[in-house]
């Protein structure tokens, strides 16, 4: 059994029109234990709007917390799951983006991002997130997030991997092992949950995933192609005009590893 997944990080309409940057990433890889057990690793970021350098901290964050994670499982496989896990990976964000602020002459807070991962193994899966965006799970054939957005003490604010207090706010659960998962930035929330149910908004999902479950390791190209397509379109920036990440895997039989956006 191994994955398919389709990820991509698009401009918003806002960022478009002013010409500025996506501060969104994400990275997503299938990789291996010692023992030969497929593991699922996928991570997304979203740069503060406020943020100068927003979009590098995020690339940080995915890039670092990769490299971090892809290390720990290929070494111990699940017996990496732990509330330690997430932290080490956001010390290592955290002193990728100090070090980069530095370089720029910049604050840390200039590099500000949240940060989503999720890491699935054969038997157990464990999810971390920093601030907004989400993470749905499928379990018992329904598909729910597995920790609300968080927001800040206002409107339109969350917490940031740069907070001097992001320890605090790093959440950080294992669950049973899934075979589908998502995880989306904030641009995102409003079509992919119900907030006044605090659930997954499965027809958003229903048709993405329908397609993955079918497609063969040959069509992973032309699916992140039209996820892209998918995400830019008017049909959503009428929705929101904020960047966007999603990735979306499946687990399946023969499905080839795919790389990182």
């Amino acid at each position: 059994m191994n994955w398919a997944v389709i990820g991509a990080s698009v401009v918003g309409s806002s960022h478009s029109q002013s010409s500025d940057p996506c501060q969104d990433n994400c990275f997503y890889h299938v990789t291996v234990d010692a023992t030969g057990a497929s593991y699922l690793v996928a991570l997304a970021a979203d740069g503060a709007g406020s943020a100068k350098f927003g979009e590098v901290g995020s690339e940080i964050a995915c890039e670092t917390g990769g490299q971090t994670l892809l290390a720990a499982i290929e070494e111990s496989g699940e017996g990496a799951f732990s509330p330690s896990l997430a932290s080490s990976v956001l010390d290592a964000v955290r002193a990728k983006i100090e070090s980069a602020a530095l370089e720029r002459e910049a604050a840390t807070r200039d590099l500000a991002c949240t940060l989503l991962g999720a890491i699935v193994g054969p038997t157990r899966a464990t999810y971390f997130q920093i601030g907004d965006g989400a993470i749905v799970a499928r379990h018992d054939g329904a598909l729910s997030p597995v920790f609300w957005p968080e927001s800040g003490e206002y409107a339109n604010m969350t917490y940031f991997v740069t907070d001097a207090n992001a320890a605090e706010h790093l959440r950080c659960e294992t669950h049973d092992t899934t075979d589908e998962v998502a995880l989306f930035t904030d641009g995102l929330q409003r079509l992919a949950l119900v907030f006044a149910t605090q659930t997954a908004h499965e027809p958003f999902f229903q048709p993405m995933f329908k397609v993955l479950r079918a497609s063969s390791d040959d069509q992973t190209d032309e699916l992140c192609t039209a996820l892209r397509r998918f995400l830019g379109s008017d049909a959503i920036n009428e929705r929101t005009d904020d960047d966007k990440t999603l990735i979306l895997a499946t687990r399946m039989s023969g499905a080839g590893s795919v790389g990182a956006v």
